[in-house]
C-alpha cells in the first residue's frame, strides 16, 4: 500500500485549482484540501503533504514553506512551485507522464562559487562580546583552528592584523554595532556614528559588514526605532546606502534575527518580520541568521540548528551566514556542547551557499558564562578543547 498523501490548494478560486489538480488526484488516488492545518493532521505522521506553492496563496499562514517548517517541523512536505493553475497542471502532468507522484520539479541550483570562492561553510567563532579581543582569546582562535571570526565594530581594528598573523586566510565579518536600549535611533545617526569605525576595518581589507543585530527584539529597536519589518527595512536601506557611498567595495548583510524556535521575551515573530521586509532583503549582499538549540534533536531541527533551510527556501540565490549559534542551556555540560558544535560544523561543511557558521562566543566580561569558550578567570571551556580536537575537514 502506498503512503498516504494529501494535496493542499489555495482557498481563493479553490475549484479552479481543483480542476488543475484533477488528473493528478485521479491518477494517484490522493485527497485534496484548502486547509493547511487539516492537511498537516491528515493521517499524521505517515502522510506526505503536496503543496501548491503559490505566491501569496495562503495569506493566513504567510510564506507557506516557512509556516510548515515552523508549525509542523517533522512533517513530510512536497512543494510544487506554481504561479497559476495552468502552471500547477503542467507540473502535475510531468509527474503523471513519469508515473511518479513526487517527481522533483526544481530550478537549476544557483552556482554559489560565483559569490563565495571558499566553496564551503567555514568554521567560525564570534569575537569578544564587549571591547577588543584579549590575548587569551587569540590563543583560543589558534588552538581551535578557526577559519572565520566575527568582530563587533566596537572591537579594536588592530584585532584584524592579529587574527591574520594566526591565519593569513581568516575570513572576517564585522557587525556594525550601537546601543539601542531605551532610545530612538534614526538611520542617519547610526550611519554617522559607524562611519569612522567601519572605515578602520575597511582600510584593513574587511569587506563584509552585518548591519545591526536582532532587530525583532525590543532591546534592539523594535517598537521604538521601527514598528515592524517594513520600517526596519527602510531604516536598513538608508544605513546601507549612506555607507555604500563612502565604502563602495563593502558588502552589506541583513542582520541575524532572534529566532522564534527558541523562546525569548519581547520579540516579534522572525518570519513575519522577514515577510514585512521583503523589498529591503532583495538589496542585501548576504543574509545573516541566528541558530540556537537546547539538545541534539533541536540542533537537527528546522526550528533550531537547521533553520538555515527556511532561509535557503526563501532566498535561493543569497549567500547566508549563521552569524551566531550556540546551545546556551546552563544544565548542558560544556563537553556535550563542544561535541554538538563539532557535529554542527561537520553537518554544514558542504552546504552550498553557507559562507560560515560563527559559534557564540569566545569570551565576555559578563552575561554569557555558559556559552563562552574562554572564561574571565583564565580557564578554557571544554567547548574549546573538544572543538580543538576535531578532525581536519576538507
Amino acid at each position: 500500500m502506498s503512503e498516504p498523501q494529501i494535496v493542499l490548494l489555495p482557498k481563493a478560486d479553490y475549484w479552479t485549482w481543483v480542476q488543475a489538480a484533477r488528473d493528478y488526484v485521479i491518477k494517484f488516488g490522493v485527497n485534496v484540501t484548502a486547509d493547511p492545518d487539516a492537511a498537516a493532521r491528515y493521517l499524521m505522521p505517515q502522510q506526505t503533504v503536496t503543496v501548491a506553492d503559490v505566491p501569496n496563496g495562503y495569506p493566513a499562514q504567510g510564506e507557506i514553506r516557512a509556516w510548515f517548517a515552523r508549525s509542523y517541523p517533522s512533517l513530510k512536505t512536497d512543494f510544487v512551485p506554481a504561479k497559476t493553475p495552468e502552471e500547477l497542471q503542467a507540473a502535475f502532468n510531468k509527474r503523471i507522464a513519469a508515473n511518479d507522484r513526487f517527481l522533483p520539479i526544481a530550478p537549476p541550483a544557483f552556482d554559489f562559487r560565483r559569490i563565495w570562492a571558499a566553496g564551503k561553510c567555514l568554521s567560525g567563532l564570534h569575537g569578544r562580546a564587549d571591547g577588543r579581543m584579549q590575548e587569551p582569546d587569540f590563543a583560543v582562535v589558534q588552538q581551535t583552528r578557526m577559519e572565520a571570526v566575527k568582530l563587533l565594530s566596537s572591537a579594536n581594528p588592530e584585532d584584524v592584523n592579529r587574527l591574520r598573523q594566526i591565519n593569513p586566510n581568516v575570513f572576517i565579518l564585522v557587525r556594525l554595532f550601537a546601543s539601542f536600549a531605551g532610545r530612538v535611533v534614526n538611520p542617519n545617526d547610526f550611519a554617522t556614528w559607524l562611519t569612522f569605525d567601519m572605515g578602520q576595518f575597511y582600510q584593513r581589507g574587511v569587506r563584509y559588514f552585518e548591519i545591526h543585530n536582532e532587530p525583532n527584539l525590543v532591546g534592539e529597536g523594535w517598537t521604538l526605532s521601527w514598528k515592524n519589518g517594513r520600517e526596519f527595512g527602510q531604516w536598513w536601506l538608508t544605513v546601507r546606502n549612506r555607507l555604500k557611498a563612502l565604502y563602495p567595495e563593502a558588502k552589506f548583510g541583513w542582520p541575524g534575527l532572534s529566532p522564534d524556535g527558541f523562546p525569548v521575551p519581547e520579540r516579534t515573530n522572525d518570519v513575519r518580520f522577514l515577510d514585512e521586509a521583503a523589498e529591503a532583503l532583495k538589496t542585501a549582499d548576504f543574509i545573516c541568521l541566528h541558530s540556537y538549540w537546547r539538545d541534539e534533536a533541536e540542533m537537527l531541527s528546522p526550528n533550531g540548528g537547521m533553520n538555515w533551510q527556511m532561509y535557503r527556501q526563501r532566498y535561493p540565490d543569497k549567500l547566508l551566514f549563521i552569524s551566531e549559534f550556540s546551545n546556551p542551556v546552563a544544565e548542558v555540560p560544556t563537553r556535550a556542547k563542544g561535541e554538538q558544535y563539532v557535529r554542527y560544523y561537520q553537518q554544514l561543511r558542504g552546504v552550498p551557499g553557507l559562507g560560515a557558521a560563527f559559534a557564540f562566543i569566545v569570551s565576555a566580561s559578563s552575561n554569557f558564562p555558559h556559552e563562552a569558550w574562554r572564561l574571565e578567570d583564565g580557564r578554557v571551556s571544554e567547548i574549546a578543547s573538544v572543538v580543538a580536537a576535531r578532525p581536519t575537514m576538507g
